[in-house]
């Protein structure tokens, strides 16, 4: 019998969850939770979402900078935006 899909939408964001919330794998977590849910087989279908996933982290995090290890600060401008709002800073 076939999963329904409420359920694989379950468990699909619960794998997602687990791995981070990688932006992009939707199709991974949704084909690895119905296989789950399901008892298939893991052998064709786990080699390809391999290939998927280590094509993810060779990349991640892309929007990331480096960071510089230096204590955050206020914006340059954060003094103008207080006055453009109205708000008096002390």
């Amino acid at each position: 019998m076939d999963p329904n899909p409420k359920s694989i939408a379950e468990l699909a964001y619960q794998l997602w969850d687990a791995r981070g919330r990688p932006q992009g794998t939707a199709e991974v977590d949704w084909r690895e939770a119905e296989r789950q849910l399901s008892g298939g087989s893991a052998a064709t279908p786990r080699a390809l979402d391999t290939k998927v996933e280590e094509s993810v982290v060779e990349t991640f995090p892309a929007s990331d900078p480096p960071s510089s290890h230096m204590p955050d600060g206020p914006p340059s401008n954060a003094e103008a935006k207080w006055k453009a709002a109205g708000i008096e800073r002390k």
